[in-house]
């Protein structure tokens, strides 16, 4: 009896270990989305991204945006303590970091003048590009885009739910 415990005991901590291992896999998104402002200047963005989940870290997006032509890459993040970063995650679970992306270029002004903020209210990594913001900040230029949407009309529902405005109808 003590050896099929035995066994019972091993094969789920097998099972446990190995899901913590395919947790740990990065999950790839390659797509192409139409992006509008609330005025309804359309662009589109294609997002070859990957997004590292860690069981005490929070899940981040890393990759590259093309957007108007020109690609950007993912600026790296300056987190705090270990200890910081643990509570974010137990605090956030579930939510991804918003991301930004600088211009791909060797030339410093150049990249720091150009630069895409991401930001997606969605828990989850699949509903990352449901709905989203897209800051573009070109030199002393900020444009908001909003995700996936072809008009005025669309944007201006994406960003209510993006910042959780309330929608017409309904009282605060």
């Amino acid at each position: 009896m003590k050896k099929r415990v035995k066994k019972i005991v091993i094969a789920v901590l097998l099972f446990l270990l190995g899901t913590c291992l395919v947790y740990h896999f990065p999950v790839k998104k390659k797509l192409r989305v139409t992006v509008c402002t609330v005025e309804g200047e359309t662009a589109e963005a294609a997002f070859e991204v990957w997004f590292q989940r860690s069981l005490i870290y929070p899940t981040v997006m890393n990759g590259k945006v093309t957007f108007g032509g020109r690609e950007y890459e993912k600026i790296p993040e300056v987190w705090g303590s270990v200890f910081g970063r643990i509570c974010w995650k137990m605090k956030n679970w579930g939510e991804v970091r918003s991301s930004s992306f600088q211009l791909k270029s060797n030339d410093f002004n150049e990249r720091a003048g150009n630069q895409i903020r991401f930001n997606s209210p969605d828990r989850g990594i699949g509903k990352q590009f449901k709905a989203f913001s897209f800051t573009v900040i070109k030199g002393s230029t900020i444009v908001e885009y909003y995700g996936p949407a072809e008009t005025a009309e669309e944007a201006e529902k994406i960003r209510a739910h993006v910042y959780q405005l309330p929608q017409e109808g309904e009282e605060n």
